[in-house]
């Protein structure tokens, strides 16, 4: 376990930064992957040789191959993969500028490919690893005003749960990791991406509901050292699941979302088997 290397993007802050911390704490060795590598400048202090700080933007598939390229060359080796870098754009949907929501899905789910893209030739040829996907509790629920944000998680979900099955055969695991809201500033940043935007006045009640959610930090229930510390357990199974929901927030939600489709499934199944074609007809 000591001589695991791991690459996480988006490191310079909230869970990026926790995992970071507690990657470093284990003794372990790391690849940050981040647009702001100065802010890293302390935790590399503490641990000399063992933390390689790289700026890249994962929207550019040329900077992240060569981030890779350079940094594992570095270390010699790759063992876990976090694609955690990713933001909330929040908004009713008619409200979003097509440009907006464009680079959502650029960063969180085109991102993401990317950093696979220039990592997982190192796991497919060593035959082991993991690759942690950083979804959200947005990934298997939705709320109003968060169609891009969850339109681009379910889209990773759906890579990921494919990506999974071709990587299982070769020795390489996959989990995508479901957190509920962390006390991070994630939340907080909402209110200064929907300024200045033209707005509907039917979803006024919308935004509101927004801003609330925004601004109120106590309830979110998600500690990032433990979510951190959830990731590193993990990562260290031999059987690891496919999804891990992280907080009873996202567990709830979870429950709430697939017991809701369940029971759709059961109230229109005659509607549903209708439409098979009748042999002999």
């Amino acid at each position: 376990m000591s001589s695991r290397v791991w690459l996480v993007t988006g490191a310079a802050g909230g869970l990026g930064r926790a995992v970071t911390e507690r990657v470093l704490g284990a003794g372990e060795r790391l690849i940050a992957v981040t647009r702001s590598p100065e802010r890293l400048a302390l935790p590399a202090e503490g641990h000399p040789g063992r933390l390689l700080a790289v700026r890249a933007d994962i929207t550019d598939p040329a900077q992240v191959r060569q981030a890779v390229e350079d940094t594992v060359g570095a270390f010699g080796r790759l063992d876990v993969v976090v694609n955690n870098a990713g933001y909330a754009l929040p908004g009713p949907l008619e409200e979003l500028d097509e440009k907006d929501l464009r680079a959502q899905f650029d960063v969180n789910v085109f991102g993401p490919v990317n950093v696979l893209r220039a990592t997982l030739p190192y796991l497919r040829a060593a035959r082991r690893g993991h690759v942690l996907q950083i979804s959200s509790i947005a990934g298997q629920s939705a709320a109003a005003g968060m169609s891009a944000y969850t339109g681009s998680k379910h889209a990773l979900e759906g890579i990921s749960v494919s990506l999974a099955a071709e990587l299982a055969p070769l020795g390489v695991h996959l989990t995508i990791v479901e957190p509920g809201a962390a006390r991070t500033d994630f939340r907080r940043r909402w209110t200064d991406r929907a300024a200045g935007r033209t707005t509907i006045a039917d979803y006024a009640p919308v935004r509101q509901a927004l801003s609330a959610i925004g601004a109120d930090a106590e309830s979110r229930r998600g500690d990032p050292a433990r979510i951190a510390d959830a990731l590193y357990a993990v990562a260290g199974m031999d059987r690891p699941p496919l999804r891990l929901p992280l907080g009873s927030d996202a567990l709830a939600a979870i429950r709430r979302a697939r017991t809701a489709q369940l029971e759709d499934l059961d109230r229109h199944e005659a509607l549903s088997l209708s439409s098979d074609h009748r042999f002999g007809d």
